[in-house]
Order: C-alpha cells, then structure tokens, then sequence
C-alpha cells in the first residue's frame, strides 16, 4: 500500500531514548499544539466542496471496512467529531441506518468514559465544544470492549501505530483491555493521512494499533508489536 510517511516528525522523545517523562509530555504538547491550529488551518483551506470530498472519502473506506469486518449488524463504538477531526458523523450515520446500533462517549468524572447509545435522527445536547452528547442509558467501558468494530480518534500516529491523544488519557486505560484479535480485526485509529509521521514522543504506557484509517486509506504499521503477548 501506499507510504504515509512522509511529514517530518515534529518532535522525538521516545522513552528508550533516555528522554526524561517530563521532556515526552513536553514534547507531546509541543505536537498537540501544532497539529490542532493545522488542522483547523487545513479546513478552512479546504473550503465547503473540499470538506465535502474529505467526508466523502472517510464515509468510503468507514463503510468498506465494516463490510469487511461486520457481517450481520452489530455494535460500533465511535464517536462524534469535532469540527476540525476527520469527518466521519456521515459514516456513523450510514452505519446506523444499515441496522448497527452506534456507541459514543461521554466524559465523566474522574477521567472516565462512559458510553450512550446515539441516534443520528434525535437532537442530542451539546457539549461546550459543540458537539452533540446523546443522554440515555449510560454503558461504562466493557461496552467498548464487547463492541463488535471500534473507530478511536488521534491527533496523530507513528510508523509502528503509536497513537498521540488528546491528553486525556482515556482510550489508553482502556484500549490495553482489548486483545490482540480484536485490536487487529475489529479496531480502526481515525486520523488524517499527513497526521502518521515516522516516529512520535511516547510514553511506554501509551497505546498502538494495527490498522489506521485515513482519508486515503487504510494503513496498516509493519512493526506493530503485539500489547497482550499470550
């Protein structure tokens, strides 16, 4: 398949460098806070008919690959964009239409997730950052693990499928629960393609995924190392 390696990486620290954990987390911040501006910067830069064809093309390879992975309908847990994240409500809303029934998360206390089921028919609140949180019955994090397709947002990956979130730290407490086959089959990092750089500040405990999905694609990092060794 096609290389998506070709941005620089913006700042290296990995932890087997001898980097100190305060030197990665600044350098994750110093990434953090050049990719978002870009990301917005690259929206505008695209205009309404490019932003169309950019979810056009996520909706594409969404839809191709739960058709590969699920075969009757089933659960996916997702989540809903913010405006300048890949556009992928149109994905999840072609999904739920076809009969999955579509899982988001809702932030609550003490760094935690919890996981309501959306309805992309029903006006939903929304949260400070805009985006719609569904109310309703409230499913902690064994609902994600049980998904039958996971899509998990990223500010950027590495070659080896090292994920930088946003800071929170919530997909890494409970991505690490899901085995090797469910990472493999059944879970898709969501990010931009110019966003999986050759090498990223990292963190031991932070996690990485076999398959990323990206606006021209899907990627899959040769050096992925098994997380749950059996």
């Amino acid at each position: 398949f096609m290389s998506f390696l070709s941005p620089p990486a913006i700042a290296t620290s990995p932890s087997d460098s001898g980097a100190s954990a305060e030197d990665i987390s600044l350098d994750k911040n110093i990434l953090r806070s050049q990719i978002r501006p870009r990301r917005l910067i690259a929206r505008s830069e695209r205009g309404p008919a490019g932003q169309q064809q950019m979810q056009n093309l996520f909706t594409e390879n969404i839809l191709r690959e739960s058709q590969n992975r699920l075969h009757s309908p089933g659960t996916v847990a997702a989540y809903l964009p913010t405006p300048s994240e890949p556009p992928i409500t149109e994905a999840l809303t072609r999904l739920h239409e076809a009969g999955h029934r579509i899982i988001v998360p809702v932030v609550r206390p003490r760094r935690t997730l919890a996981w309501v089921e959306w309805d992309p028919t029903v006006e939903h609140p929304r949260s400070p950052m805009g985006i719609p949180e569904p109310e309703g019955e409230e499913h902690d994090g064994q609902a994600f693990i049980e998904a039958d397709m996971r899509l998990i947002p990223a500010l950027a990956y590495d070659a080896t499928g090292r994920r930088l979130g946003q800071g929170g730290g919530y997909y890494d407490r409970i991505i690490p629960l899901l085995s090797e086959e469910q990472l493999r089959e059944r879970t898709l990092g969501i990010v931009f393609a110019e966003e999986i750089y050759e090498t990223i500040p990292y963190d031991r405990w932070d996690s990485a995924l076999p398959v990323i999905l990206t606006e021209e694609g899907t990627y899959q990092p040769a050096e992925h190392t098994p997380q749950n060794p059996s």
